[in-house]
């Protein structure tokens, strides 16, 4: 490798875990609730990466209807109201994502496909789109991108696929 990069601590209600003070997490409950892809995003959404961030028991939900609203999203029946509107806010969600996930902005990357959810709820999106998106989270939600690739019926696995390319044009506004 060519650089080292540390994780932040996680901590919980402020404080280092450690089995004396009796606030160490237990992934495995939370795996078995949610699934291994949202107990990793929502460690990846607690804040920066090399910071980390304090543990909450109710803020991986939050993520939990991420994933359950993106799956809905991919593989749903949707139509199209402004299809100019959906191709430039896609554009500007690969570059975002591109260099986020560059810099370990994974945080970031997340917030980024939240925002993007929300307006493709309300606009629709084509079915390229959702191709785009499902290879756009595998770095994160790997599980969930393989899912949602097999539920868009295609070929082989999404992650070795080529990474989305964005048009800077079509980033920005004017």
């Amino acid at each position: 490798f060519q650089r080292l990069v540390h994780q932040g601590l996680v901590t919980k209600d402020g404080a280092k875990m450690s089995k004396s003070k009796g606030n160490v997490v237990s992934p495995d409950e939370f795996v078995e609730k949610y699934g291994s892809d949202t107990f990793r995003m929502y460690l990846m959404f607690m804040g920066p990466f090399t910071e980390g961030g304090d543990w909450s028991d109710q803020g991986i939900t939050g993520i939990a209807r991420f994933v359950d609203r993106f799956y809905g999203l991919l593989t749903e029946e949707s139509k199209v109201k402004d299809q100019e509107l959906l191709t430039k806010n896609l554009h500007k969600l690969i570059k975002k994502c591109t260099e986020d996930i560059e810099k370990f902005n994974f945080n970031t990357a997340i917030a980024a496909m939240m925002e993007f959810l929300n307006f493709a709820s309300k606009n629709g999106v084509d079915e390229v789109s959702k191709k785009v998106l499902a290879r756009l989270i595998c770095p994160i939600a790997p599980h969930l991108a393989e899912e949602c690739w097999e539920a868009l019926g295609q070929e082989g696995f999404a992650v070795d696929q080529a990474w989305p390319e964005y048009d800077e044009a079509l980033t920005i506004d004017d």
